[in-house]
C-alpha cells in the first residue's frame, strides 16, 4: 500500500513536495473564539444580538443594530499551561504571562440620509472599520515518555524503503538534497548513521532498517514552541430595515504569521542518542466576504443567519532542520544545506452561522449560536491555484478531517441600568478523526514528522460591564481547554511491535480581557 501511495505522489509531483500535509494545513484555517470582553463574557453567542464590535465578524448584520457611533478597543492578559501524558509520564509546561491586543473598531452609525425620523424602509446605514485577532498560536509544550519499543529510526528506515545507498551519499559531484526523488529526512538519517542497509542474497533488492538492535528500546522527549497569530482587518456595511430586519456584509483581509521550533530527542537503550530539530516559519494573507441577516419579529425574539465564504490564503513557508546524532560509533551535527522554501495556497472552509436570542425586557438576555465549518472542503493548491500537485492531500481531507461544529450559549443580566453580569459556555467538536494520520511522501523536503490530532475545545466564560451614556467598560474571564493527541511520527505503517501510543496533551488558557468604548 505504501508503495502505491509513493508512486502516486511521484506521478503527481514532478518536483519536490514542500507544502503542509492536510493535518498541518488545518491549523491555518481553524480559528478560536476571540473578541471583546462583552462578546467573550457570553462565550461569543452574539450572532442574533449584534451591537458589539466582535459580533460583526460572526454576523455582519449585527452592525445594523447600532444606534450611535462607537470606538472600541480590547486588551487581554493570557496565562497558559500544557499538561502531557505519554505512557504514564506526566509533564507540565507553563508559558510566560503575555499581554495582547484583541480588537480595535470604529462604527459609524447614521440615520437614513433623507429622513432622520424614518421608521419604515431603510431606517439607517451603518459602517464599520475593524481589527480582530482571530487566533493566537503562542504556546509551549513538553512531552516525555518512559522507554518504549518504537523509535523514529524505525520510521526512517521504513520510509527510506529501497532507495540505493549511492543516492543518499553526499559527494563532491552529487548532492542528494537536490535529488527530487530522495526525501531529506532519509539523507539526514543515513548521514547520521541511524540506518543500516539489508541486501538480499541475490542483490536484487535492498531495504533500510533502524540501527537499533532487535528489542532495543528508546526514551523519547519532544519540545515545541509555537508563536504567531491570525489577524483580520475588515470594512463593513449594514442596513436597518423598519427596525425588524437587518442585513449586513463585511469584506475581510486576513494576515497569518506562524513559527514553530521543535526538538525530538531519543536516548537509545544501548549507546547513543539523536535530536532532530525543526524550525518552520509560515506567512500568508487572504480575503473573504461575510454576509448576514438578523430578523426581529418581536421585541422578545431575534434570529440570525450568516455565511462566510472560504478564505483563499497565499502562503510562504521557510523551514530548516538539524540533526545531532551519536550512533555509538560516531557523533556530530548535520543540517540541511539550504533552507526549504515553498509558495502555495490554501482554500479554507466555508462557514455557516445560525443563532437565536431571547430579550427579557431591559433586564436579561439569553442567546445561543451554532457554527458549522466544512473543514473537509479545505484545499491545498500550488502558487498558481492548481490543485493537481496536492491531489493526495486533498483527497485525504475527507479521511483525516471532520467538519467543525461549535455551539455557544451565553447570558446577560442587568443588576441596574448601568451594571450587568455575564456568563457563557462553548464547545467545539473534534476537527480530526481519531485514526487520522500524517503521511509523508517520497519526494518530501519536510522533516517534521510529528502531528497533533484535535479532540475538542471547551470554553467557560464570565464577565461584567458598566455603561454610561457616552462610554463603557467591560471585563471578562475566559477558561479555554484544548484536548489533543500527539504522535511523534506515523507508526501505522510499521510492524505492530513498533506501534506508538499517542500522548494526551491538554492546553489550558486563562484569559482576562478589558474593553473600553466611547459612544458619540
Amino acid at each position: 500500500m505504501k508503495k502505491i501511495i509513493l508512486a502516486m505522489a511521484v506521478l503527481f509531483n514532478c518536483t519536490f513536495l514542500m507544502a503542509q500535509s492536510e493535518i498541518d494545513a488545518l491549523k491555518y484555517v481553524q480559528t478560536d473564539i476571540n473578541g471583546t470582553a462583552r462578546y467573550m463574557g457570553m462565550a461569543g453567542a452574539f450572532g442574533a444580538l449584534g451591537g458589539d464590535a466582535s459580533a460583526i465578524k460572526d454576523n455582519p448584520a449585527g452592525l445594523g443594530i447600532y444606534r450611535s457611533s462607537e470606538i472600541t478597543g480590547t486588551m487581554n492578559y493570557m496565562m497558559q499551561n500544557s499538561t502531557s501524558n505519554w505512557n504514564g509520564t506526566i509533564t507540565n509546561s507553563d508559558d510566560p504571562y503575555k499581554t495582547g491586543f484583541n480588537n480595535l473598531s470604529f462604527v459609524l452609525a447614521s440615520p437614513s440620509w433623507r429622513y432622520e425620523n424614518k421608521t419604515t424602509g431603510l431606517v439607517s446605514s451603518n459602517w464599520s472599520f475593524g481589527y480582530n485577532r482571530l487566533k493566537n498560536f503562542n504556546r509551549s509544550v513538553i512531552i516525555k515518555s518512559d522507554q518504549m519499543a518504537s523509535s523514529i529510526t524505525n520510521f526512517m528506515g521504513y520510509f527510506t524503503g529501497d532507495i540505493q545507498y549511492y543516492d543518499l551519499i553526499v559527494t563532491n559531484d552529487y548532492e542528494p538534497y537536490d535529488n527530487e526523488q530522495v526525501p531529506w529526512i532519509s539523507v539526514m538519517a543515513y548521514e547520521g548513521g541511524l540506518l543500516k542497509e539489508f541486501v538480499n542474497a541475490d542483490s536484487s533488492t535492498n531495504h533500510w532498517e533502524s540501527l537499533l538492535n532487535p528489542g532495543e528500546k528508546v526514551t523519547p522527549a519532544y519540545t515545541m514552541n509555537e508563536k504567531g497569530y491570525i489577524d483580520e482587518y475588515s470594512i463593513g456595511w449594514a442596513g436597518n430595515f423598519s427596525n425588524m430586519f437587518y442585513l449586513g456584509t463585511t469584506l475581510n483581509f486576513q494576515k497569518l504569521n506562524y513559527s514553530l521550533s521543535s526538538s525530538y530527542i531519543e536516548v537509545f537503550e544501548g549507546p547513543g542518542d539523536m535530536n532532530l530539530n525543526n524550525d518552520i516559519t509560515s506567512t500568508g494573507s487572504g480575503f473573504n466576504l461575510n454576509i448576514g441577516a438578523i430578523l426581529r419579529p418581536t421585541d422578545l425574539l431575534r434570529f440570525g443567519f450568516a455565511l462566510h465564504t472560504p478564505t483563499i490564503y497565499s502562503m510562504l513557508d521557510h523551514y530548516e532542520a538539524t540533526l545531532d546524532y551519536d550512533n555509538g560509533d560516531t557523533y556530530g551535527n548535520l543540517g540541511t544545506p539550504t533552507d526549504g522554501q515553498n509558495y502555495f495556497q490554501i482554500q479554507g472552509p466555508m462557514q455557516l452561522n445560525v443563532s437565536g436570542a431571547i430579550i427579557v425586557g431591559k433586564k436579561g438576555i439569553l442567546s445561543a449560536e451554532y457554527d458549522y465549518r466544512n473543514y473537509t472542503g479545505t484545499r491545498l493548491m500550488s502558487e498558481d491555484g492548481s490543485t493537481q500537485a496536492y491531489n493526495n492531500e486533498n483527497e485525504r481531507m475527507n479521511f483525516n478531517l471532520n467538519d467543525g461544529h461549535t455551539l455557544k450559549i451565553g447570558g446577560e443580566y442587568k443588576l441596574s441600568d448601568n451594571f450587568a453580569l455575564r456568563a457563557g459556555y462553548a464547545i467545539t467538536t473534534n476537527s480530526t478523526k481519531p485514526d487520522a494520520e500524517k503521511i509523508m511522501f517520497e519526494n518530501s523536503t519536510r522533516t517534521d514528522t510529528e502531528y497533533f490530532l484535535h479532540n475538542g475545545t471547551n470554553y467557560m466564560t464570565a464577565g461584567f460591564g458598566y455603561r454610561e451614556a457616552s462610554w463603557f467598560i467591560d471585563c471578562a474571564y475566559v477558561h479555554r481547554s484544548l484536548d489533543e493527541s500527539f504522535m511523534p511520527y506515523n507508526s501505522n505503517l510499521l510492524a505492530t511491535d513498533f506501534a506508538v501510543t499517542p500522548a494526551s496533551v491538554i492546553t489550558t488558557t486563562n484569559n482576562v480581557l478589558i474593553t473600553f468604548g466611547f459612544k458619540f
